[in-house]
């Protein structure tokens, strides 16, 4: 599961330069439709990643954490 809008990092091209905002892109009404699985070392990695998803070109791309299974379970205990 992923972690919610508020830890997410936006990413998109505007002149060929990547635009990186902090949290969800508030302004947008469009929806979710898919996302990519990607193992990356830090943000860092998952933003260039992000800037290089074809859609990052003509809308947002919102790049978010994982939740991992055993921190659901121990915040839920």
């Amino acid at each position: 599961r992923l972690r919610p809008t508020q830890a997410a990092t936006s990413v998109r091209l505007t002149g060929g330069k990547t635009n990186v905002l902090d949290g969800p892109y508030a302004d947008t009404k469009e929806q979710l439709a898919g996302f990519y699985m990607i193992e990356a070392a830090d943000i860092d990695t998952a933003i260039e990643w992000g800037a290089r998803c074809p859609a990052s070109a003509t809308g947002t791309v919102e790049v978010r954490p994982i939740w991992e299974m055993a921190e659901y379970v121990a915040a839920a205990e």
